[in-house]
């Protein structure tokens, strides 16, 4: 059996995805938590495994957020001058000389 090489030189993908997951309490259409039920059995039959309802959420949230031009648009006006913003507001060590 070959050795395995610990050098991080040669790994560019991480071993280990960390998800954090957190608990949201809204109201749905009893339609859509139908459809919610139905799609969980029908992954799980495809799949194997069984979705949890949240991971089906998680994911169907996913689609708008990046296929939505508009919010993508915004969100690159919106968001990232706040992040640069915080980083310019973040303590610097005086240079040495």
């Amino acid at each position: 059996m070959p050795k395995r090489n610990n050098n991080h030189s040669d790994s560019t993908i991480p071993l280990v995805s960390v998800q954090r997951f957190q608990p949201l309490n809204c109201e749905v259409d009893t339609r859509q938590l139908e459809e919610l039920a139905v799609y969980v059995r029908y992954v799980e039959s495809v799949g194997g495994e069984k979705p949890t309802e949240g991971e089906v959420v998680g994911a169907a949230l996913a689609e708008p957020f990046k296929l939505d031009r508009g919010f993508q648009e915004w969100k690159d006006r919106s968001v990232r001058p706040e992040v640069n913003q915080r980083k310019n507001l973040e303590p610097t060590l005086p240079a040495r000389g």
